[in-house]
C-alpha cells in the first residue's frame, strides 16, 4: 500500500513538474553559432539527406577568361559537399559553372533537395538566354546524384523557359531553388520569374508566373525574381522573391499557391532580398534575407526571419551572416546557413545557429532534475519498506 501511494504521488508531482517547466516565462532566444563547413566555393543551397548528412551545393568559381567580345566563360568546377559528423568531403565534382564578366558573377550548382524515396537532386543555374549554352551543356538543368559521386541529367529547366516564356519579356533563365512535392519536383526560375513542376520523367508544367511591379522607381517595373520555394504541411506552396532593381528594402514578398493550383496570392510582406524559405520543426515558416539594407546598400549582412501569422517579418538572427543564400533547419530547430555565397573561392562557410535556453529556463530545468531525483529516492525507499 505504501508503494502504491508513493507511486501515485510521484505521478502527481511529475504532472505538476511538466506544467511548471512548460509555463516558464517566454523570452527572446539567445543563440550560439558554430562553423560546420569551410573552404567552400560560393556555397548556395543545402539540405539534409536521408543518411543524416548535410549536403551543400557549391556554385564553383571562375577559372576561365571569356573569348574576345564575349560575356561568358564556362568551367566545370561546380560541386557538392557532404558533411557527415566532423567529416567534410566533396562527393560530386566537375559540375558546370558559368561566369558572367559584366556582372562579375559565377553561377553553377544552386540548391539541393531529396525526394521522398531518398533520391538527391541538384539544380544548376544559368542567368542568361538558354540559347547561349554550349551544345550538350548541363547549365540550367536539374541533375540527380548519389553520395558515391555519380550524377545524371533529370530535366532541362531552361529549355522550358526557351519554349514557353510564360512570364513574357526577354527569354532569360536562372533555375535557383528546389522543393519536393507530392506532384513532382518544384523549381524556381529567378530569370524566368516562374515556378515549374517536373514529373518523375522530367516533363515540366507551369505552376505560376510572377508579374513585374513598381517597387520604388517610376519606371520600368521591377521583376519578381522568385528564389526560395517550400511546401507547407497542407500542400500549399510558398515562394519567396529577391525582387529586381532597385532592390528596394522591404519590397520583397512571399507568395502562397493553394494545392488546387489557384493563382498565387501575397502571403508575406516587408522583406528584403529573400533567397530562401523553409518550415521549421516548430511549424513556423522562416525566411532568409541576402542583404538587410538591400543589394545596393553599403552593408553585406543578411538575416533569418520568422514569418508571423500576419505575414510580417520577425527578426530571429542576423549576426555575421555575410551574403547568405541557403537555409535549412535541423530536427532540433538549429538553423544551417551558407555564408560568403558570392565571394573569393574557398571563403564560403556553413554556419550552425542554435538557440540557448534562457537563464530562467535553465533554473526551471535544474529544479525539475532535483525534483526527479527526490522522487526516485523516495520510490526506492518505499520499495524497500514494502518488501
Amino acid at each position: 500500500m505504501r508503494f502504491e501511494f508513493c507511486a501515485r504521488a510521484s505521478a502527481l508531482v511529475l504532472s505538476g513538474l511538466t506544467v511548471l517547466v512548460a509555463s516558464a516565462p517566454a523570452a527572446a532566444a539567445t543563440y550560439i553559432t558554430s562553423v560546420v563547413a569551410t573552404g567552400l566555393n560560393n556555397p548556395r543551397g543545402l539540405a539534409f539527406g536521408p543518411d543524416g548528412a548535410l549536403y551543400i551545393a557549391e556554385a564553383g568559381f571562375n577559372d576561365a577568361v571569356p573569348a574576345p567580345g564575349d560575356t561568358f566563360a564556362y568551367s566545370m568546377n561546380g560541386s557538392i559537399t557532404q558533411v557527415m559528423g566532423s567529416m567534410q568531403t566533396r562527393i560530386v565534382t566537375g559540375l558546370p559553372t558559368i561566369y558572367n564578366s559584366l556582372m562579375d558573377d559565377v553561377t553553377g550548382p544552386q540548391d539541393i533537395v531529396f525526394s521522398s524515396n531518398g533520391t538527391g537532386y541538384v539544380v544548376v543555374g544559368l542567368g542568361a538566354d538558354p540559347a547561349i549554352r554550349p551544345a550538350g551543356s548541363l547549365l540550367g538543368h536539374v541533375l540527380s546524384f548519389t553520395p558515391d559521386g555519380s550524377y545524371a541529367d533529370f530535366a532541362d529547366v531552361s529549355a522550358f523557359e526557351a519554349m514557353n516564356n510564360p512570364a513574357g519579356g526577354p527569354v532569360d533563365s536562372n533555375p535557383y531553388h528546389l522543393a519536393a512535392s507530392s506532384g513532382g519536383l518544384l523549381v524556381t526560375d529567378a530569370g524566368a520569374n516562374t515556378v515549374t513542376s517536373f514529373s518523375a520523367t522530367g516533363d515540366g508544367s507551369l505552376v505560376a508566373a510572377f508579374p513585374s511591379r513598381f517597387i520604388g522607381q517610376p519606371a520600368p517595373a521591377s521583376d519578381s525574381v522568385p528564389t526560395g520555394v517550400t511546401v507547407g504541411p497542407d500542400g500549399t506552396i510558398y515562394v519567396a522573391e529577391l525582387t529586381g532593381f532597385p532592390f528596394t528594402p522591404g519590397a520583397a514578398q512571399i507568395y502562397s499557391i493553394a494545392p488546387d493550383g489557384s493563382a498565387p496570392s501575397v502571403f508575406g510582406t516587408g522583406f528584403t532580398n529573400l533567397t530562401d524559405i523553409t518550415f521549421g520543426p516548430d511549424g513556423n515558416l522562416y525566411a532568409l534575407s541576402y542583404d538587410l539594407d538591400s543589394i545596393l546598400g553599403p552593408e553585406v549582412g543578411g538575416g533569418i526571419f520568422r514569418v508571423s501569422s500576419s505575414g510580417l517579418p520577425e527578426s530571429v538572427f542576423s549576426t555575421g551572416l555575410v551574403n547568405p543564400t541557403g537555409l535549412t533547419i535541423g530536427d532540433d530547430g538549429s538553423f544551417y546557413v551558407t555564408t560568403w555565397s558570392a565571394g573569393v573561392p574557398g571563403s564560403g562557410q556553413v554556419v550552425k545557429i542554435s538557440a540557448v535556453p534562457e537563464p530562467a529556463t535553465w533554473a526551471m530545468m535544474l529544479l525539475g532534475f532535483g525534483m526527479l531525483g527526490q522522487i526516485a529516492r523516495r520510490s526506492r525507499r518505499s520499495t524497500q519498506l514494502a518488501s
